[in-house]
């Protein structure tokens, strides 16, 4: 997921703020809305349950875009859209909160949600290492898709086919860490050349590094990837793969009201159904749904 983008260490002053009241989503239009659950029993329970956060506004930390899950709206890009601000609409709903967005580097985001500058931040991969920093309320299988350049002219049709070629990944993630290292030896045991991986720092320099050129493909989240050759008549995508992890809400270790709450939140929400729309309004399908769960 994400693994999504990347808060700079100077996240406090170089972020930019966006108060939620400002986000429209073609999304509202799917029922339960934002206001359905406010009105919801479960919902008023979860409230009484969890009182600190009612009337309170939070802080959702971003690492950068990723189309899908979170991306300004191409009619109007003070407006961010996508899967994540549309379940934090509903969250925010159940449990009483408000939010604002603070957007800026990815390599530094997990240490401001675990340091308490960010209350909680989109889905993102949940990975063994992560785990040992942050706990995660988790609900999606994660299925990774590519980008290529149109017409897919060296062919790529697996993960079998990058031995010899060029992958655009960002520091840090799944692809960057276990993904496309673990091919490379599969290709180095078959004697084929190693994969090759350029590192990048977000989701939009990936894009550049495979328009350019300079990548042969760039490997994401299979919904992003569908979005972000959606969005260029250059790019298209190659094959998609499936990958044992899932992707959650990271929420600091020591904050259990909050994960708890969340955790709550979701169920409630995965219960009317809406979930499924979601993914599947936002591209991610809806058959990547899983029961809500609290990790780490």
């Amino acid at each position: 997921m994400k693994n999504k983008t990347q808060l700079t260490t100077l996240l406090a002053a170089t972020a930019i703020a966006f108060a939620s009241s400002t986000f429209a989503h073609a999304a509202d239009d799917l029922k339960p809305g934002a206001g359905d659950f406010a009105g919801m029993a479960e919902c008023k329970a979860l409230q009484q349950k969890f009182p600190t956060l009612v009337g309170k506004k939070l802080v959702v930390g971003l690492g950068g875009y990723t189309k899908g899950f979170e991306a300004p709206a191409a009619d109007d890009p003070s407006k961010i859209e996508g899967l994540d601000p549309s379940l934090f609409d509903r969250i925010g709903g159940c449990l009483g909160f408000t939010h604002e967005y603070q957007n800026g580097s990815f390599n530094v985001l997990l240490t401001s949600i675990a340091s308490g500058r960010a209350d909680i931040g989109p889905m993102l991969y949940v990975t063994e290492a992560r785990l040992k920093q942050i706990a995660f309320v988790a609900s999606v299988q994660v299925q990774d898709g590519s980008v290529v350049k149109k017409g897919n002219p060296k062919n790529i049709t697996s993960m079998d086919s990058l031995c010899g070629l060029t992958v655009a990944a960002a520091a840090g993630t799944y692809e960057a860490t276990k993904l496309v290292p673990e091919q490379s030896e599969k290709c180095t045991a078959a004697n084929k050349p190693i994969v090759e991986m350029l590192t990048v720092q977000n989701t939009d320099n990936s894009i550049q590094a495979v328009q350019s050129g300079r990548a042969d493909i760039y490997l994401t989240e299979a919904g992003s990837a569908r979005e972000i050759a959606k969005a260029d008549p250059a790019l298209a995508t190659a094959f998609t793969v499936d990958l044992p992890i899932m992707v959650g809400f990271p929420i600091a270790k020591d904050n259990t009201v909050m994960r708890d709450a969340v955790l709550g939140a979701m169920q409630v929400i995965q219960k009317t159904g809406v979930q499924k729309k979601l993914l599947d309004f936002w591209g991610q399908g809806g058959d990547a749904e899983r029961p809500a769960a609290a990790k780490g």
